[in-house]
């Protein structure tokens, strides 16, 4: 043993050890034969003891591995089904009626004192104490209820009623001789049952280990009385005793050897492993501490596959393919096992917990703000991730995009602004914001917040209302809690501005009077391809979809016309699709440049999609969904982190993050490409489908012929494209770059 990290071995066995226990007392020393130092001297040691205690696991192995047949499965799920109406009753509100007459009677009051010791001392939630019966309906199909449901008028329908048991998974004849109490059809069903070797009135065999948890068996079983009833598990003493001699601390490295002796017969088998050693336990610990990030959202399954539990069961069991957790120790093979062990660390780690805190401690500087919601005030609980970096690079964006999506941290929102850094051509994240509302007025209290942290970053505010500079462009999708909440924004930030300041593009009138929705038509634009998808989902015929697509443009011939014609010709779902753009009163300003007010070089250059902030929230998804809020903000951080580290890395040595130049071409090409891709694959899997609904149309085979050798003929030139990129390497001068596909330049040459 190594005297730096000292365990006892007794604290490895399987055995429990419990009193008498007893060691000297400190100051006392007993001095053992076997434990010497390198001369051969006895060295002092502190002598302890304990005694094994642990019940009778008699034919452990051989009951676990018990055959089971169809009848026997049919009839233990049937009982098994019965007893847990017993157990949980109807769950339902508590009812206002009487109880029950009959509740003292002797077997009702026994069946309360078991269940008040299954619970050890908990009070039970208050529900409805019921009675729970099997009745028929007038088809003969059979169906469980409280006896305070009914279907009446003035009755209760918050009761139990399920039809589950005629769904011929149980036995029903068995169920209705045990609702109705019938103990002459009970007796003939179990006195069966105990002939073939199983049910409530055979010797039970079930065993466990002294360190359960369980209080009751988890069988049915029924007394002398012929009650069914909870059976209580029995400890039985077991007298064989551990004395162990260990040296005391300062002739540890002398003699780091312990010795362990046991006295007594044991009188059962050996116990199950199910007790992990203190120093496997502390390895498993050590793995846990160091997911950093990933700990909060760890589960047994994900830390299992996880590259670091590998990486190192690798490097400690180098002898075992594939090593798993269970191969340091079989206990570890019980994930409720290395659950526990994951609350511990995470409890260690997190003493807050891993959700919302609601002490004033909260190390969050935005914590929960009162906002003024549809159904009055409201409290938004707000997370604003930012660094001083990412506030400078916001500072001097030019073309924004945001969206809010829901997928990546249960019960709350994550709000993202992003944008393309020009001279990488890498999206880059600038905040992120967890919130818990995704209103008009909690994105109004978003964008003042991040307003208010670049300015303390930065010293410089992000936009003023007024001014051709700043941020020219921002792009999103038709949220109207984002976008009014925006505008909301823009609105406070010109009431700030000295009074009768007049605005910029209507030089009639001052920023004081624009409303939300003015201050959008300067800046919003809507992402088309969001407009071209919910497009694609109306039902309306091609020629409608045609006239909806027409309207995103740079000028119009006659918008007002178009959109008339989509509300006639489309019937309702034309007519709703157009009073959805013109009441949300920003949408149509969003799509034509003509009715906006952005400058038309800004609308030309910036983008029309969110594509970019859509990648951005793709790549974070990667790190993980459905965290819980400490889990996916550190994820969140430790991405972005990495996203920036890139950007600086390009900024100081010119290492793109890629393979691609970053030019704007690249980005048109790859956009083209794959356009014309799809296309091709679309009018070939179209054919396709109209050859198999009708083979023999001529013109159908003739069709899918040429898109085929459409999409053969695309692939032709790109082999060939390839292959001559392949032959110059090597031969050139080095000074242009010779852009391949990652794995081509992996292989060394073009793949089939």
């Amino acid at each position: 043993m190594r005297p730096e990290d000292w365990v006892n071995p007794r604290l490895n066995f399987v055995y429990s050890q419990g009193p008498p226990v007893g060691r000297t007392t400190l100051g006392e020393h007993v001095f053992c034969k076997l434990l010497v130092d390198e001369d051969g001297e006895q060295v002092p040691c502190r002598e302890s003891h304990a005694t094994s205690d642990r019940e009778a696991l008699k034919q452990r192995l051989r009951e676990s591995r018990r055959e089971s047949s169809a009848t026997r499965a049919l009839f233990e799920k049937t009982l098994s089904l019965y007893r847990s109406y017993l157990v949980l009753g109807c769950l339902g509100p508590a009812s206002d009626h009487p109880p029950p007459s009959d509740i003292e009677d002797r077997e009702d009051f026994a069946w309360l004192v078991q269940m008040q010791k299954i619970r050890r001392g908990h009070h039970p939630e208050v529900t409805c104490s019921g009675r729970i019966l099997l009745e028929h309906d007038y088809t003969g199909q059979a169906f469980i209820r409280c006896e305070h449901f009914s279907t009446k008028l003035g009755g209760t329908r918050d009761h139990l009623f399920s039809y589950n048991i005629s769904n011929g998974l149980y036995d029903l004849d068995y169920l209705k001789a045990l609702f109705s109490d019938d103990d002459d059809a009970i007796e003939e069903f179990e006195l069966a049952a105990q002939t073939d070797g199983f049910g409530p009135l055979v010797e039970c065999s079930t065993i466990a280990n002294f360190s359960t948890i369980k209080v009751n068996c988890p069988c049915e079983h029924r007394n002398n009385d012929g009650e069914l009833l909870l059976a209580e598990m029995v400890r039985l003493p077991c007298r064989s005793t551990f004395r162990c001699y260990e040296p005391i601390e300062e002739y540890r490295k002398a003699c780091p050897r312990v010795l362990v002796v046991c006295r007594g017969e044991h009188t059962h088998p050996i116990p199950l492993p199910t007790k992990t050693p203190p120093s496997i336990r502390a390895e498993l610990f050590a793995i846990l501490q160091s997911l950093d990030v990933d700990l909060a959202d760890i589960m047994p399954r994900r830390l299992l596959r996880h590259t670091l539990t590998q990486a190192y069961l690798q490097k400690r069991l180098p002898n075992v393919p594939r090593p798993m957790l269970a191969d340091l120790h079989v206990s570890l093979a019980n994930r409720q096992h290395i659950k526990s062990y994951i609350t511990q660390v995470q409890n260690r780690c997190f003493p807050h917990g891993t959700g919302w805190k609601d002490e004033d401690e909260a190390e969050s500087p935005y914590t929960d703000s009162p906002v003024e919601g549809a159904d009055g005030r409201e409290v938004v609980r707000l997370i604003v991730c930012m660094t001083p970096s990412s506030s400078e690079r916001l500072a001097r964006a030019r073309y924004l995009q945001s969206d809010i999506v829901f997928k990546r941290i249960a019960g709350f929102l994550e709000f993202e602004i992003g944008g393309l850094d020009e001279s990488s051509n890498l999206a880059v994240s600038y905040c992120r914001v967890y919130l818990n509302r995704q209103n008009a007025a909690a994105h109004a209290l978003v964008f003042a917040k991040v307003e208010e942290i670049v300015l303390e970053d930065t010293g410089q505010s992000l936009n003023s209302p007024d001014e051709l500079c700043g941020i020219l462009q921002w792009a999103g999708d038709q949220h109207g809690g984002q976008a009014k909440g925006l505008g909301l924004h823009l609105q406070s930030l010109a009431a700030r501005m000295p009074l009768g300041r007049r605005d910029l593009h209507e030089v009639n009138r001052t920023l004081a009077s624009l409303t939300p929705y003015d201050h959008l038509r300067r800046l919003f634009r809507l992402c088309i391809v969001h407009f071209y998808r919910n497009i694609n989902a109306a039902t309306v015929t091609d020629s409608v979809k045609k006239k909806m697509r027409s309207l995103v443009c740079i000028t119009h011939r006659d918008f007002e016309g178009c959109l008339r014609e989509i509300a006639l010709e489309g019937g309702k779902a034309g007519a709703d699709w157009a009073n959805d753009k013109i009441c949300s009163k920003f949408a149509l300003a969003a799509i034509c440049w003509e009715r906006s007010l952005i400058p038309k070089l800004v609308w030309q250059t910036a983008d029309s999609t969110t594509n970019i902030i859509e990648s951005l929230h793709f790549d974070v998804n990667q790190e993980g969904k459905s965290c819980t809020l400490v889990g996916g903000v550190r994820k969140g951080q430790h991405f972005d982190k990495m996203k920036l580290q890139t950007l600086e890395a390009f900024e100081l040595t010119g290492v793109h993050p890629s393979y691609k130049t970053g030019h704007t071409s690249d980005n048109i090409l790859s956009r083209l490409e794959k356009n014309n891709d799809s296309k091709a694959n679309d009018r070939m899997l179209s054919t396709q489908t109209r050859a198999a609904v009708d083979p023999a149309n001529e013109t159908g085979r003739m069709d899918l012929a040429k898109a085929t050798r459409g999409k053969g003929s695309t692939d032709d030139r790109y082999a060939k494209a390839l292959e001559t990129s392949v032959s110059t390497i090597g031969k050139g001068s080095g000074r242009a770059l010779l852009l391949l596909p990652t794995q081509v330049v992996a292989q060394g040459q073009p793949s089939g």
